[in-house]
């Protein structure tokens, strides 16, 4: 993503000639960037977190609440999978205006995400479920 936005300001504001596509690219990119980064975070669940109340209660109450935390972040992955497979299929007959590509290559990431995060947090709900267990 570095090297398209660089490129299209050297060739806007060096060459006088700019990229049609650089931006809509740069774009493109970054919302991908968005979506991998948000799943690998939760992957190792390194999210930032306010946890002054929930370390105020007791262990078992804790891990309840957590749990309940993530079986929403289930359900949120599960209706970005939905809404993102949804939204490919009406992107499916579009094609970029400046990168020439179908729309399907730009939207992909949203389902692939919401099936990253349903995936990932499954097995957060797995284990944690297992540790509840006396």
């Amino acid at each position: 993503m570095s090297a398209d936005i660089l490129l299209g300001v050297f060739y806007r504001y060096v060459l006088v000639r700019p990229l049609p596509w650089a931006e809509d690219l740069g774009r493109y990119l970054m919302v991908w960037m968005a979506l991998f980064g948000v799943g690998i975070v939760m992957h190792h669940k390194g999210h930032v977190a306010v946890t002054i109340c929930v370390d105020n209660i007791t262990l078992r109450a804790r891990r309840m609440l957590l749990l309940f935390s993530k079986i929403l972040v289930l359900a949120f992955g599960f209706f970005i999978g939905y809404l993102g497979v949804r939204l490919l299929v009406e992107m499916l007959p579009q094609i970029s205006p400046t990168l020439h590509i179908s729309m399907w290559w730009v939207y992909f990431g949203f389902p692939f995400y919401g099936f990253f995060l349903t995936v990932s947090t499954l097995d957060q709900v797995v284990e944690d479920i297992q540790q509840l267990r006396p």
